[in-house]
């Protein structure tokens, strides 16, 4: 009699179980490079400046739940400090000089918590928290996203206001101290995955 009722409850355990991972599934996706960037905007005592991150790397986990993205399970950004160039080559050589980049070649950015994340017909947004690590000083972040979803492609967009002086980094000057940088800049990202 017990062993009647057991079966029927194994196998409806097990429907459920089978349905839930074909709706639910957990997706590695790959970066492409070639269609991402990483931009950083600031100002100065003479004009505004820009300055592009050529070499960068991010690791990505995604949760699926019906075709639309349930949880971020892992963000790991490293962008090599050396690549951070501009038009000007002595912009680019004081920003070097700045970032210590002998000492510190990398810039990493670790993600430790997903806050506010909604996801509907392809689109998704929501809060970054996580430690970023700039010339050897390590501050907690947050960084608010927006993205889409179509097929097998997915981009993220988002920016980011950072003080240079909370990384204990100087402003850089140039032409005898008569261009003065100023302490505030904006990092900006579109970057696009493939679904693997």
């Amino acid at each position: 009699m017990k062993t009647r009722r057991i079966l029927p409850d194994i196998l409806a355990a097990a429907i459920l179980l089978i349905s839930y991972s074909v709706c639910v599934s957990q997706e590695t996706v790959v970066l492409l490079p070639g269609q991402s960037s990483i931009t950083i905007n600031g100002t100065s005592s003479l004009h505004n400046w820009e300055e592009k991150v050529e070499k960068f790397d991010v690791n990505l986990n995604l949760t699926f739940r019906e075709k639309e993205i349930s949880a971020i399970d892992m963000v790991s950004l490293t962008c090599k400090s050396v690549s951070i160039t501009s038009d000007n080559s002595i912009m680019t050589r004081k920003t070097h000089n700045a970032l210590q980049v002998e000492k510190y070649p990398e810039i990493v950015f670790k993600l430790v918590s997903v806050d506010h994340l909604t996801s509907k017909n392809g689109s998704f947004s929501g809060t970054l928290v996580g430690d970023i690590i700039l010339a050897g000083v390590t501050k907690r972040i947050q960084l608010t996203f927006a993205g889409t979803h179509a097929g097998n492609k997915i981009t993220i967009k988002g920016s980011k206001e950072l003080n240079m002086n909370d990384f204990k980094i100087k402003p850089p000057t140039a032409m005898m101290g008569t261009l003065k940088t100023g302490e505030q800049i904006t990092v900006s990202f579109q970057l696009n995955f493939q679904v693997s």
